[in-house]
């Protein structure tokens, strides 16, 4: 039973994600079809790579992952397969997947595409070939390079003496459910910048001067239990910087509604 996992901007309004799943399983009947997102916000890159990057890898071997990210394919933006981490990942030439993979040693297809083929067909296509044990270099064509995307990164100010970063402007890249603001400042990052010097978060109007090791955590750095709707910071699981409100929601509201951290907003991180 081959697994299939599904990461799309298609979302759950429209018939999309409903009928991509009946093409595949048409194709593929015993198909175990594991739903990523449906919900990526479209023609935003950096939030696609954010969470391909920290759901997709762990996957059991020869898993087939199908991202529809800008789906449409054409002359410009063919289709494509790489192999990595003994799995498989089809998309289209966009820059996504090799961006995702940056860091893992891959292998890149492209695919053979006609505008008369019906909705991501061709990925579909390629999926069932490899479902029934097709290798790779039989169902595409062998590529060196595919297209790449160069993500922002954290805004960095020098100390004129020392040379030593005195401050670092980290931007949002994503809006979780809880209304938790993640940036592009990555733990292993910030401590080769902050080499143990103290430091200050700086959001508009308000300083945090400590980080939390995760969200409960948050109580041991109080007298009192009532901690909801303070703000905090942290490095989440995957080991980007958030910023949150201690039990926020949609109704109370969260760090990108209260405190205006919503996507490309900048706090300022200072070294003393």
């Amino acid at each position: 039973m081959p697994i299939i996992t599904l990461t799309t901007d298609f979302g759950y309004k429209d018939p999309d994600s409903g009928y991509f799943k009946s093409r595949i399983l048409q194709a593929i009947p015993d198909a175990q079809i594991i739903d990523i997102s449906h919900n990526l916000m479209p023609f935003d890159p950096q939030e696609a790579v954010y969470i391909l990057q920290n759901s997709l890898l762990d996957f059991p071997k020869n898993t087939i992952h199908i991202i529809g990210f800008d789906s449409e394919s054409h002359a410009s933006q063919q289709p494509i397969l790489i192999v990595a981490n003994e799995q498989y990942y089809l998309g289209n030439d966009n820059g996504i997947i090799p961006t995702v993979l940056a860091d893992t040693q891959a292998h890149y297809y492209r695919l053979s595409a006609s505008n008369n083929m019906a909705f991501m067909q061709e990925h579909i296509q390629a999926a069932q070939q490899l479902a029934e044990g097709k290798r790779p270099e039989e169902i595409g064509r062998n590529v060196t390079e595919l297209k790449n995307i160069m993500l922002p990164k954290p805004l960095l100010k020098h100390d004129d003496k020392t040379g030593s970063v005195s401050l670092i402007a980290p931007q949002v890249i994503y809006n979780d459910r809880y209304g938790n603001a993640v940036f592009n400042l990555k733990k292993e990052d910030f401590e080769i910048w902050q080499k143990g010097r103290k430091y200050k978060i700086k959001i508009g109007h308000n300083e945090i001067d400590r980080l939390v090791d995760n969200y409960h955590d948050a109580l041991k750095h109080n007298d009192t239990l009532t901690v909801a709707g303070q703000i905090f910071a942290h490095f989440n699981r995957f080991g980007y910087f958030e910023i949150f409100i201690y039990q926020s929601n949609e109704l109370t509201g969260g760090a990108n509604t209260l405190l205006g951290l919503q996507k490309n907003q900048s706090v300022h991180i200072v070294f003393y």
